[in-house]
């Protein structure tokens, strides 16, 4: 059963605050709007999912804050960093009913930022490793500025409850786990998530891929009936000035009506539908709390 969106709110229902660079070097405060939806097709043992995309933002902490004696000094945390503990904390508010161990996290890349520096390439696992720590499990894809060793990258491919799809194409299975000691635990179904990371570009650089592979891609994971795809990229939706990939769009038109979730250009509307009924969420700089 895919997942569809029943109701996605237009106005955020809360932000956050943090710092983004914009061009020329200077750093301005932002503000990443949080928005709650709700979504069928939820197998039993998840309560929630949190969507996210392109957290291109810092946090500055102080060493008082980091647990030390002094706080004279400060020092840039990523803003994927410091915003887990903050969202959990706003859902144990709002929703003191859901578990965060039986919520998931989707991310759809580009989690690194650098004062003073748009654009900036870096180690994004810190930003997977917090969200990990406040919620039961991560899944999602790298975007172009995500740039990981063979040590992050081996340490995200074997951390329990993280699931990175770093490849060309891949899906997965995340959410409650398969086996227990509970009668039930062993049908509960997961959720089947198809990831394609990266955008449409020159194969020299990093996360990049020649558009015929990417397309070939897309169309591999849809035609294996995941729940939801996770790109990085977004289709570019002309008609409606939404800035994107246009190859992307048709890819998704052409295939089966599936729940999409992507970001790397920002959308000013979360949320699109397309001919053949996909639903597509921009994710680029803000965050969802979708529950039943």
């Amino acid at each position: 059963m895919n997942l569809k969106i029943r109701l996605l709110h237009n106005e955020p229902i809360e932000h956050y605050t943090y710092l983004n660079s914009i061009p020329g070097g200077e750093v301005i405060e932002a503000q990443l709007p949080i928005y709650h939806g709700t979504l069928s097709g939820f197998p039993e043992g998840i309560d929630a999912l949190i969507v996210t995309s392109d957290l291109q933002g810092i946090i500055p902490v102080t060493e008082m804050e980091l647990g030390a004696s002094s706080d004279t000094d400060s020092t840039d945390k990523l803003l994927g960093e410091m915003l887990p503990a903050y969202i959990r904390l706003l859902m144990e508010v709002e929703w003191p009913e859901l578990d965060p161990q039986k919520t998931g996290v989707l991310l759809c890349g580009d989690m690194y930022a650098l004062r003073g520096k748009r654009g900036a390439s870096g180690n994004p696992v810190p930003v997977w490793l917090a969200f990990r720590a406040a919620f039961g499990w991560v899944a999602g894809v790298h975007g172009n500025h995500d740039v990981t060793d063979d040590a992050d990258a081996h340490r995200l491919h074997n951390s329990e409850g993280i699931h990175c799809m770093d490849g060309p194409a891949a899906i997965i299975s995340a959410g409650p786990p398969t086996g227990g000691l509970a009668p039930h635990a062993a049908k509960a179904r997961q959720l089947r998530i198809a990831g394609l990371g990266g955008i449409i570009g020159r194969p020299d650089k990093p996360n990049r891929l020649p558009a015929e592979p990417y397309l070939q891609s897309v169309r591999k994971l849809l035609k294996q009936q995941p729940d939801c795809l996770l790109l990085h990229q977004s289709p570019g939706i002309a008609e409606l000035g939404l800035v994107g990939e246009p190859l992307i769009r048709q890819a998704l038109e052409a295939g089966p009506e599936k729940l999409v979730f992507s970001g790397h250009t920002h959308w000013d509307t979360p949320l699109v539908q397309l001919s053949n009924g996909t639903q597509v969420v921009n994710a680029d700089s803000k965050l969802f709390i979708f529950t039943r």
